[in-house]
């Protein structure tokens, strides 16, 4: 069980970071977008391996699954503001 409910987990907040990037080329101007980009992924994956590297040694897999969850949680503010935006601009 704890298998699914981590796989779903992994799913929802790796969709997140797929909108929130899809969104923020939509909505930014081209030449700050690819800054936008930059920075979210640099955040992200500084975010994913400072949670990994507590999790490493927790589980066989399970620091990668940390590092991926953590990645995609770091994506989920941008989303929320994009989407919010999104929403305004209708």
């Amino acid at each position: 069980m704890r298998v699914v409910l981590t796989l779903l987990l992994l799913v929802v907040t790796l969709g997140a970071a797929g909108y929130a990037h899809r969104q923020l080329s939509r909505q930014v101007p081209s030449p700050r977008r690819w800054v936008g980009h930059g920075l979210l992924v640099l955040v992200a994956v500084a975010f994913g391996w400072v949670v990994s590297g507590v999790y490493m040694g927790a589980e066989e897999g399970g620091g990668l699954a940390a590092f991926l969850t953590a990645f995609g949680v770091a994506h989920m503010p941008p989303a929320i503001v994009l989407f919010l935006k999104q929403k305004q601009n209708e």
